[in-house]
């Protein structure tokens, strides 16, 4: 079979699930953005804390004429520490797309990117110390060049200073899973080029990952092995084995289609699974938890957050601090799109509202959710907001009983003119957290960044930081 280009790629990275064969097509919400259920942003901000109350971000621009990853810390008062508009991941000529960030336990950070340098994409990954420094080869250490696409790669810890990264990869002429772990000094760990993870002879996407705490990962993604689209997850151990069932555990392999999952750690070697689900005939939010066994522990198919009328999107979710989890998302009962929580208990029962509460129902739209833990057994969540005419960024601390904190339909982050898109956002270890975000406000897209206080105050200068504000430090309309 004929590989597939570099833009091929990429456009099937975002139409495959929408644009596939009605045998098992999954319905487009009305009015709901695409990167509500799949998102593919090249140059998107990622966000970690970095250790002292200020964080780690990185991104893709095109300053240069490609794409290139940049990443910058800025401290907890708001001063950039790093090279003026970022410091330079990779050199090479060609695109580095899609950057994804895991702290390195040493207040730097791994980065591992899409890279086409090879004429196709393969899976890159460099350090940059607490100093700004970057470490590893100067083009970066080959994470997977098998003469074959792969894309999409995601990032986690791996407990001892390096990283593990899962990426989707066609060397077998479908799409399967696969993964690779880098030492703290840059070195691969597993077999050249990867462990598979999923090669079942059918489509698997969208992988998520996260640490297991024991030196491994657990990784979930989108599989159409049924005919139509499912949610499956597998354990790795620190060799790169894997733990749970060949080609992975069913998460929810129910009638239609379960997309967009998303994870978060149970606490216990486990984690909780929410995803998008249209078992009703629209979709709904549901979530499943797996044990460090591998055995699922709620009813078959998991148990549903949220079934009201019209449809519900975009779960995130953070831990509850308490053996539980909270779930975010996008919700449309109201006709137009609101920000809705719940939090569920570790045996998978409700503590909230049935079918959540309103973190935001604001008039106009609200979308992609995003959320932190706040320390306190709550969370922070994020979201784009088109209250006042344009996309802009507001917030919301959530309690642990599913009381809002803060003022009505939340706290403004940033109400700058024009638009600001796609809200990332990281704790800042003081029950508040630091967002960060695309910004149109100078006509082309910027990165900026705003801490919220624990009671909902921007820390920084009104409207945010700018992290990055070079010319064509991002994609034009």
């Amino acid at each position: 079979m004929n590989k597939p280009s570099a833009s091929i790629v990429l456009v099937f990275s975002i139409l495959a699930i929408l644009g596939r064969p009605a045998a098992c097509a999954a319905r487009m919400p009305e009015g709901v953005p695409l990167a509500s259920l799949y998102e593919f942003i090249p140059g998107q901000p990622r966000i970690i804390p970095d250790g002292t109350g200020g964080a780690i971000i990185t991104w893709a621009d095109r300053r240069s004429g490609s794409w290139d990853a940049y990443v910058q810390r800025v401290d907890a008062g708001g001063a950039v520490q790093w090279n003026p508009n970022g410091v330079r991941i990779c050199p090479e000529t060609h695109g580095q797309q899609s950057p994804q960030i895991v702290s390195d336990g040493a207040r730097g950070a791994i980065i591992t990117w899409a890279d086409s340098r090879g004429g196709e994409y393969d899976v890159y990954a460099r350090r940059v110390n607490a100093n700004g420094a970057v470490q590893w080869a100067s083009g970066g250490v080959a994470v997977c060049s098998e003469p074959h696409s792969q894309q999409s790669p995601q990032i986690a810890s791996d407990g001892a200073g390096g990283a593990i990264i899962v990426w989707v990869d066609y060397r077998r002429g479908n799409y399967d899973i696969f993964a690779q772990r880098v030492s703290g000094a840059g070195a691969v760990r597993w077999a050249p080029n990867g462990a598979a993870v999923c090669a079942e002879p059918h489509d698997q996407r969208y992988p998520e990952i996260i640490s297991d705490g024991g030196g491994g990962a657990i990784i979930t993604w989108v599989d159409n092995r049924g005919g139509s689209y499912d949610v499956y997850t597998q354990r790795l151990n620190p060799a790169g084995a894997v733990k749970w069932a060949a080609d992975g555990t069913g998460i929810c392999t129910g009638l239609q289609n379960q997309v967009s999952p998303q994870l978060t750690s149970d606490g216990a070697g486990g984690a909780f699974i929410a995803w998008v689900d249209d078992r009703n005939g629209d979709w709904d939010i549901y979530a499943q938890r797996i044990s460090a066994g591998g055995a699922v522990q709620w009813p078959p198919n998991g148990v549903g957050m949220c079934a009201v009328i019209l449809d519900q999107v975009s779960p995130r979710l953070a831990s509850d601090a308490a053996g539980g989890a909270i779930v975010t998302w996008a919700d449309r009962r109201s006709g137009t799109w609101d920000i809705y929580a719940q939090r569920v208990n570790a045996v998978g029962a409700a503590l909230w509202a049935r079918d959540g509460i309103g973190v935001c129902r604001a008039t106009q739209d609200q979308f992609t959710p995003q959320i932190a833990p706040d320390g306190a057994g709550g969370a922070i969540i994020a979201w784009m907001d088109s209250r006042g005419g344009n996309n802009d960024i507001f917030a919301q601390r959530v309690g642990a009983s599913g009381r809002v904190q803060w003022m009505e339909n939340g706290a403004t982050v940033c109400f700058e003119r024009h638009d600001q898109r796609y809200p990332q956002i990281a704790s800042d270890g003081a029950r508040g957290a630091i967002i960060t975000w695309v910004d149109f406000r100078a006509g082309k897209y910027d990165v900026y960044a705003q801490r919220m206080g624990a009671g909902g105050v921007n820390r920084w200068t009104a409207n945010g930081v700018a992290i990055c504000s070079k010319a064509q430090s991002r994609e034009t309309h």
